[in-house]
């Protein structure tokens, strides 16, 4: 398997599983918070989808991400230069919509990645994809998205199982992908 293939069963494989974890997701699920300052499983995953959105634009130099190229700012009733606030002062101003908006987003930045995953070659993993920043190569913009991806699932599949402590993946979720 060359690196690109690994990278790309890697993002693959973690959103496997965090689709997984989201199935089933009430609204009450999706908003609660253990703590009044915590975020809640909804804005973990708009963040780290945003994240992912706007990490593939800018390593890959697309033209724009797809929150404002498909209007999935519309959805979520944000404006389409709504930054990721990424902090609590964000969560509480962040309208979260249904899960199936936020599933519906991660779905197509998830594409939009392997689609830019499938044009790099292990050589471009070595480019600089911005040259104010000579130490960020492509393939650490890709580990940090494969770490990201995975801190925040764990995130998530805990607050899961604070909400119910009978939950788990489905087995054989993360074994194999389809």
């Amino acid at each position: 398997m060359d690196s690109i293939a690994f990278i790309a069963d890697c993002l693959a494989q973690v959103h496997l599983r965090l689709m997984a974890t989201c199935e089933g997701l009430s609204t009450d699920q999706l908003l609660w918070r253990p703590a009044p300052t915590a975020n809640n499983i909804g804005f973990i995953l708009w963040h780290l989808v945003r994240n992912e959105d706007a990490r593939v634009t800018n390593t890959g130099k697309l033209d724009g991400d797809i929150w404002a190229s498909e209007s999935w700012h519309d959805k979520f009733g944000q404006p389409a230069t709504a930054p990721d606030p990424g902090d609590r002062m964000g969560l509480r101003s962040l309208a979260i919509p249904s899960l199936d908006v936020l599933v519906g987003y991660a779905g197509a930045v998830h594409q939009r990645t392997l689609k830019y995953l499938s044009g790099l070659t292990p050589e471009s993993l070595d480019q600089l994809p911005d040259p104010e920043r000579p130490d960020f190569a492509v393939s650490g913009s890709l580990r940090h998205m494969i770490t990201h991806k995975n801190n925040h699932h764990g995130q998530i599949d805990y607050l899961r199982g604070l909400q119910d402590e009978a939950w788990d993946l489905p087995p054989g979720t993360g074994v194999v992908l389809p």
